[in-house]
Parts: C-alpha cells; structure tokens; sequence
C-alpha cells in the first residue's frame, strides 16, 4: 500500500509540473486535510481562507454553483476527489459556474491561488488570479 501511495503521490507531481493549465463544493463538517500529513483521498474539494491550507472554509463532495461563505474568499485549496471518473474540477469565476475556468487535477494542492490564473479565452474574469476569486466549480473528467 504504502508503494502505490508513493507511486500515485509521484505520478501527481510530475503531472501537476508538466501540465500548466489544468491543475482546481457543499459545506460539510468533516476535518479538513491537512497536505503533506499522509495523503489520503476523501471525496472532496477542500477550500482554505489563508494560504498553506490554513483556516479551512469549506469542502464539497460534487459540484457547486455557489461557493457560500467561501465565494471569492479563497485563498488555497487541495483536491482530495477519489481517482476515478470525475475526479477533477473545473473552478469558475462567476456563479452557477460561468466565466472563466481553470482545470484542477484530482490530488492537486495549490497552496497559494495568487499564483495562478483561470484560463486566457474562457470568458468573463479570463485572466485574473484564482486567489480570492472563485464562485463556483463543477466536477469533471480533464483530459
């Protein structure tokens, strides 16, 4: 087990650095992941208020038009989607997920959304940084 752990935690590196574009909820109580403190998947998109996964504000399990309290307040987030179909996200700038987009790949942290920005050409908020910038997401297969 703890083979495919390191197998899948490489893989996912090395798919997060090669790929530039793609990498991105329903509140729920459950504790937040922490990155980096034994990697396992729970199912959901995990947002956070501060950088380096600090302060979590909330975590979806499928798609969602409305961010809640964490629309356009977030500030890193982790993908902790079960591999499989659907497992990545696209995060959107505008609600009921319009706009702009940006893929984020199943078991991506970005522990800084000021450092990326949705994609050139999808729309309205095309450009701009994720970092206090997202309303909404849906969950998809990226390619």
């Amino acid at each position: 087990m703890r083979a495919v752990r390191t197998l899948l935690i490489g893989a996912v590196l090395a798919a997060s650095i090669v790929t530039a574009t793609p990498f991105v909820a329903q509140a729920d109580d459950a504790p937040a992941p922490q990155p980096g403190l034994g990697i396992q998947a729970d199912g959901r998109l995990w947002a956070y208020y501060d950088t380096e996964y600090r302060n979590p504000c909330g975590s979806w399990s499928g798609s969602s038009n409305h961010w809640g309290d964490c629309w356009n307040t977030a500030s890193s987030l982790v993908n902790y989607r079960y591999p499989g179909a659907n497992d990545d996200v696209w995060v959107r700038w505008g609600l009921n997920n319009t706009g702009a987009r940006r893929g984020v790949y199943n078991g991506v942290w970005l522990n800084d959304l000021n450092r990326w920005t949705f994609d050139a050409g999808t729309g309205s908020g095309s450009g701009q940084l994720l970092g206090d910038n997202i309303a909404s997401h849906s969950v998809t297969q990226l390619p």
